[in-house]
């Protein structure tokens, strides 16, 4: 699984806090309350420990953002911090806008159960956790996920870097080529997982569309996609290919190679991100013509890498550019064409 981790919350301070009780519009039962609780006294192994147990709290946190979104969270005041926030704003905030703190916390919480998944825990895994029943079906609460993400630029930065990361970490882990020995024993239905997939992609390519801080909104979870050759393809499907051009050379526009922080549009690790990301992608040159064809498409994915090498003000920035356009200029297609992310 990817390494990108999350943020950390500007209200974390804040969490422990947080009175359930108090809190009446998350309709949370006895039952529920109890699990948030005790998975506060006792370590994440602990709580992750049984695949059962773990997969109910799971959904008792996507229960708190269901009801915290159809409340009106995600909008209020938590949603205009950007910075960290003392113990005192902290708990202002929460008095001000506990559902914009409770969603923080479920999303905080969320990342942390999906991190120490992916290190291996008494063999539960993302998938035992997250796709239930005989058919191992994704569970109906991932669309609390995708609410957050369709609140759109009025949005919580914070709420939607994370959901959008967790998400994607959610459905790549039902991806055929994601199938480890852990999982390959009980059934995980990708099927259940295409939608919600092209869903997420559509929100990414959407914010790739856009200029600034939205952008970035969407980076971490485009780089989780890039795990896993169905999403890689699903993503090139959507055009991802020519906007993550246009990006890189909107970027380059008017600058002069200096080495400064700020590049064009983006920062430089930016920069990097989405390079990598269509380094990534020219590994499926060989078996896919649809990716070929849309790195030929209007010459703009070549010149967008070339820019960079000559414009870049990092180095890791320019070998990844460079090494990209190796992969496009050594493609061989008619010799070897299977697909990167399949099997041989």
């Amino acid at each position: 699984m990817s390494a990108v981790s999350a943020p950390t919350s500007p209200v974390s301070h804040a969490f422990p806090h947080i009175q359930w009780d108090a809190l009446s519009s998350l309709r949370l039962t006895a039952q529920e309350t109890a699990l948030l609780r005790m998975a506060e006294t006792n370590p994440i192994d602990y709580t992750l420990a049984d695949s059962r147990d773990a997969s109910m709290y799971a959904r008792v946190l996507l229960k708190l953002l269901a009801e915290a979104c159809s409340a009106g969270a995600g909008t209020g005041e938590v949603s205009t911090y950007t910075e960290k926030c003392t113990d005192e704003q902290a708990m202002a905030a929460l008095d001000l806008d506990p559902l914009g703190v409770v969603t923080h916390y479920a999303l905080t919480k969320l990342s942390e159960i999906i991190s120490t998944l992916g290190t291996g825990v008494s063999g539960v895994t993302v998938a035992s956790v997250f796709y239930v029943g005989k058919d191992g079906v994704l569970v109906d609460q991932w669309k609390a996920l995708l609410r957050i993400l369709n609140k759109g630029g009025k949005g919580d930065a914070y709420a939607q870097k994370v959901a959008s990361m967790s998400l994607a970490k959610i459905l790549i882990a039902a991806c055929p080529s994601q199938k480890t020995a852990e999982n390959k024993s009980r059934p995980i239905s990708y099927a259940s997982a295409v939608e919600p997939l092209e869903a997420l992609t559509a929100w990414i390519v959407a914010q790739l569309k856009n200029a600034g801080a939205l952008v970035g909104l969407c980076i971490p979870a485009l780089t989780v996609l890039m795990d896993a050759f169905e999403s890689r393809l699903i993503f090139v499907k959507s055009g991802g290919v020519k906007y993550v051009s246009r990006q890189l050379r909107a970027a380059t526009k008017g600058t002069g190679g200096d080495n400064s922080k700020k590049f064009g549009q983006g920062s430089v690790q930016q920069l990097y991100e989405l390079t990598f990301c269509l380094w990534i992608l020219t590994y499926e040159l060989n078996g896919s013509q649809l990716v070929r064809s849309e790195f030929a498409k209007d010459g703009a994915p070549v010149q967008a890498l070339v820019d960079l090498v000559s414009l870049a003000p990092r180095e890791k920035v320019v070998r990844v550019a460079l090494s990209s356009l190796s992969n496009l200029a050594t493609c061989t297609a008619d010799e070897d064409p299977a697909p990167a992310g399949s099997p041989r």
